[in-house]
């Protein structure tokens, strides 16, 4: 089974903490995430989900629910329709 990256496609880090606004993982895991064996990502999401709470934790949720459904998060979908318009 292939985990597939918890980038929602906000893509902005927080300069103080190095922590994605979107997935909320650090940039050196973001860069090592195709290296990771399925337990380390799991653990990785794990760990970056305990980093949010709120609405950004039940964004998160519902985008990353949607891109495992259908592959694509909400704002690529969303992307991908404006640019056929």
């Amino acid at each position: 089974m292939t985990i597939p990256s918890p980038c929602i496609s906000v893509c902005v880090t927080d300069p103080d903490s190095d922590l994605c606004y979107g997935c909320a993982r650090t940039t050196p895991e973001i860069a090592k995430w195709s290296k990771y064996t399925d337990e380390e990502k799991k653990e990785v999401i794990e760990i970056s989900r305990s980093r949010m709470d709120g609405w950004q934790l039940e964004t998160f949720d519902k985008a990353y629910k949607q891109k495992t459904e259908t592959g694509l998060s909400p704002i690529k979908k969303q992307k991908l329709q404006n640019k056929e318009e």
